[in-house]
């Protein structure tokens, strides 16, 4: 979680803007990476969030009780925070505002505690919980219901965290990058966070990091991912018509024809837990929209553009992408299909024209450098034969 910097060492006044911002950052720094993504989410969910926002919120809440256990504790505490007569949190809200300059910021850290008259006339919105029950940001906005200054002004700093200005910093990108796997090549990717990233042939992954998540898009190609985890910054992938959110796992999705209108996303999940989602297409609520599957160690589930999001099936996790170690592999898949496949790797030179050998099925592992073996292997698993054409490519025709 990277926050702004303090304002130590800076040269000239800071603005009140900045002031503020220091306070928040410090406060924040010292807070529970889940508490921080839950003041994250609060706020982009006041806001508004979109329908693909509304889903990945819904993941995050899925993935561990503590998410949803610190956002119940953050909207309370933020309602009760709200509730409270404005004398009674005016000075704390105002101070930033009222100072300039680097000493600011450290006055800043020790907010002034209001008068005992003042705290004494003042009730407590609810009955303070055994000491045991709170814990994190959860005792901070305890306290703020029973008028501990400090627990309140780390409320009020949350408020400001929310604020219009905030937001907007937080969502600026602090990683932008473009990877590629040009045909026949692997690549292997460390990101800043210490993910990586497996890029098999002919892939392209967008990445983006973000203060409160990280996005990667896939347009076309299969990569697998080990993510670091990180329960502030889920980690997110958007393939075609699926979303897939994690925080920390390993697990491998291919795109097919993800720029067209036939897409298909395939998710393995080798160690771990991610949760699968049919993204939202510019306002269309197709099959399977709104629709979300948790997949844990050895399973599988397909989304498409025109099915939506598929039922979860078992896998082997040491199966899971062969093309790691330059196989290919094949289940009950069409030969043409299977052709198109060995091109994504090199010249293979194969045609099949008849729209019965096209659709006969094919299963097996192949060395995916190596479609010579591949084609001489044919006539010995399907009824067909290889005849050599005069241009020099191999046609597989049905066997007389």
């Amino acid at each position: 979680m990277t926050l702004p910097p303090s304002s130590t060492g800076q040269s000239g006044p800071l603005s009140p803007d900045d002031i503020a911002m220091n306070e928040s950052a410090a406060r924040l720094r010292a807070s529970d990476p889940v508490d921080v993504a839950a003041i994250a989410w609060h706020g982009r969910r006041e806001q508004g969030l979109d329908a693909d926002d509304e889903v990945q919120f819904r993941l995050w809440l899925a993935a561990d009780p503590a998410h949803r256990a610190a956002f119940s504790r953050l909207d309370e505490g933020l309602r009760a925070l709200r509730a409270l007569p404005a004398e009674r949190t005016a000075h704390l809200r105002a101070r930033p505002q009222a100072q300039s300059g680097p000493a600011a910021s450290t006055a800043a850290a020790r907010p002034a505690a209001p008068p005992a008259a003042t705290l004494a006339a003042t009730p407590a919105a609810t009955p303070a919980a055994p000491p045991q029950a709170r814990s994190g940001l959860g005792a901070r906005l305890a306290a703020a219901l029973t008028a501990r200054p400090a627990a309140l002004a780390f409320c009020c700093v949350a408020v400001l965290a929310l604020g219009v200005g905030w937001r907007q910093w937080w969502r600026q990108p602090t990683f932008e990058h473009v990877y590629t796997a040009q045909r026949g090549q692997l690549r292997d990717v460390v990101l800043p966070d210490g993910t990586r990233l497996t890029l098999d042939s002919g892939t392209r992954v967008e990445v983006t990091l973000y203060r409160d998540r990280r996005l990667v898009r896939l347009p076309e190609g299969q990569a697998m991912f080990g993510v670091a985890r990180d329960a502030a910054r889920p980690f997110t992938v958007l393939a075609g018509p699926a979303r897939v959110t994690v925080l920390g796992t390993r697990f491998a999705v291919r795109c097919r024809d993800c720029a067209g209108h036939a897409a298909v996303v395939e998710i393995e999940v080798e160690e771990g837990r991610v949760g699968v989602a049919r993204a939202g297409l510019d306002g269309d609520a197709g099959a399977g929209a709104g629709k979300t599957a948790q997949l844990h160690a050895g399973q599988f589930v397909r989304v498409s553009t025109a099915a939506g999001l598929g039922a979860v099936a078992a896998v082997n996790p040491g199966g899971i992408a062969p093309w790691r170690k330059g196989l290919i592999r094949f289940v009950s898949t069409p030969l043409a299909e299977a052709v198109r496949e060995f091109e994504r790797y090199g010249a293979v030179n194969l045609v099949v024209s008849d729209p019965e050998v096209a659709s006969m099925p094919i299963g097996g592992s192949y060395r995916a450098a190596n479609p010579a073996a591949f084609a001489q292997a044919l006539p010995h698993i399907l009824p067909v034969r290889l005849v050599r054409r005069a241009d020099g490519k191999t046609e597989v025709v049905r066997a007389k």
